[in-house]
C-alpha cells in the first residue's frame, strides 16, 4: 500500500470519534491545492499475499454503488461505509495487484470515503465530515481520478458555506473546478451547480448567475451526446437534481441580498419544485431537503399556505431518513412560521405537528 493510502486508512481510523472540531483555514484548503500539483504514485505492487483479479475489484465497486444508494435513500449507514472503507484500504495494504486494479480499488475507496464525509456532513458531524472528505481526496489523488476530487472538493465547499466560511468555500469551489476542467460532461455540471452554492453565500448574484450558466451548457453537452460516459457515482447529477441546488443557492441570495428578495424566490419555487415533489424512493433524502428548501421559500414570501403544503411533505419523508441537516432546516422553517401561526389559524396544527415531529428525532 503506497503512502498515500496509508495515510488515507490512517485518517479514517477517527470513523469512531465524533467529537473532532471543524478544521478552518489553510489546514483545509492547502491540502486540496497541494494533492491538485502533485503526481500520482504508482500503485502497482508485488506483495507475497494473493493477486487481486476482476471478480474482487467487481465486487468492490458493486458494493460502492450500494452505499451510495443507501445514502441517497435513507442517507444512515455511516458505521458500514467506514467499515466498507477499511475493508478497501486493507486490500490495497495488503495484498498484490497491477496498477489498473490498484487505480480501482482507490477509486472505489475515495467513493467511500466520500460518501462517508457526506453522511457525517448531514449528521452535523462536521470535523469527521471534512476528515473523510480528506481521505477521501487522498485517495482519488492515488487513483489518479481528478473528476472524483473535484467532486469531494465541491462537497468541501458546499460543507464549508453551510457553516458561513465563505472564503474558504469559494477557495475550494476554484479548486473544484480547476480538477474538473477536463472532467466528463455530467461531473463539470456537478461541479459548477455546487460552486453557485459558495457564491450565494457570498451574496453574488453575477458569479452564481456563470455558475449556473456553465452546469447548463454542460447539461447541454450531454443531452446533444447521451452516450458520452460518465462516472457511475455520478448518476444522480440529473436536470432535476442540479435544478435544485441552483434553487437552494437562489434561496440562500434572496436572504443576503434582499432588495432583489422576491424576484430571487420566485425563480428558486420553479426550480425546487421538481425534486421537492419527488416519490421516487431512490432519492429521498434530497426530496427531504429540497422540499424544506421550498417550503422556507415560500415562508419568505409570505405564501403560508404553499409553505404548509410542501412542509408536510417533508414531514412525510422524516420518519424513513436519517438527517440533523434536513431537521436543521425544518426547525428553520417552525422559527420563520412562528409569527403567521399566531395570526393563521391554519398554520397553528401544522406547527404543532412540525415541532413535535422534531422532537421526536431528537
Amino acid at each position: 500500500m503506497v503512502r498515500t493510502e496509508r495515510a488515507a486508512d490512517r485518517d479514517a481510523s477517527i470513523v469512531g470519534r465524533r467529537t473532532f472540531a471543524a478544521i478552518t483555514g489553510a489546514a483545509l484548503t492547502t491540502p486540496a491545492w497541494k494533492l491538485l500539483d502533485t503526481p500520482a504514485p504508482d500503485l502497482a505492487t508485488s506483495h507475497a499475499t494473493g493477486r487481486v483479479r476482476e471478480p474482487v475489484v467487481r465486487f468492490v465497486e458493486e458494493t460502492v454503488a450500494y452505499a451510495q444508494q443507501i445514502d441517497d435513500q435513507q442517507g444512515s449507514a455511516l458505521s458500514f461505509v467506514a467499515d466498507q472503507f477499511h475493508a478497501v484500504a486493507g486490500i490495497l495494504r495488503r495484498d498484490s495487484y497491477d496498477t489498473p486494479i490498484g487505480r480501482r480499488l482507490a477509486t472505489a475507496a475515495a467513493q467511500l470515503a466520500q460518501t462517508a464525509g457526506f453522511m457525517a456532513y448531514e449528521s452535523k458531524y462536521d470535523g469527521l465530515a471534512q476528515r473523510w472528505y480528506l481521505t477521501g481526496l487522498r485517495a482519488a489523488h492515488a487513483a489518479d481520478d481528478r473528476p472524483l476530487a473535484a467532486s469531494i472538493l465541491s462537497l468541501m465547499s458546499n460543507q464549508a458555506a453551510t457553516l458561513g466560511r465563505t472564503a474558504e468555500s469559494l477557495q475550494l469551489a476554484d479548486a473544484a473546478q480547476e480538477a474538473a476542467a477536463d472532467a466528463p460532461a455530467t461531473v463539470q455540471a456537478l461541479v459548477h451547480a455546487r460552486s453557485g452554492l459558495a457564491h450565494a453565500a457570498a451574496g453574488d448574484i453575477g458569479a452564481f448567475r456563470r455558475t449556473r450558466d456553465s452546469a447548463l451548457a454542460q447539461l447541454d453537452t450531454i443531452a446533444r451526446h447521451p452516450t458520452e460516459p460518465g462516472p457511475r457515482w455520478a448518476y444522480y447529477a440529473s436536470p432535476t437534481e442540479l435544478d435544485a441546488i441552483a434553487g437552494r443557492s437562489l434561496v440562500a441570495l434572496a436572504r443576503r441580498v434582499p432588495a432583489r428578495q422576491d424576484r430571487l424566490l420566485t425563480e428558486a419555487e420553479d426550480l425546487l419544485r421538481a425534486r421537492a415533489l419527488e416519490d421516487d424512493p431512490a432519492f429521498q433524502r434530497s426530496a427531504l431537503r429540497h422540499s424544506a428548501w421550498l417550503a422556507l421559500a415560500h415562508t419568505q414570501q409570505g405564501q403560508i399556505e404553499q409553505a404548509i403544503t410542501c412542509g408536510e411533505r417533508a414531514l412525510d419523508r422524516l420518519p424513513a431518513v436519517t438527517s440533523s441537516r434536513a431537521t436543521g432546516l425544518l426547525w428553520r422553517l417552525r422559527q420563520d412560521l412562528e409569527g403567521p401561526a399566531s395570526r393563521t389559524p391554519a398554520a397553528r396544527p401544522f406547527v404543532a405537528r412540525l415541532e413535535r415531529q422534531l422532537r421526536a428525532t431528537q
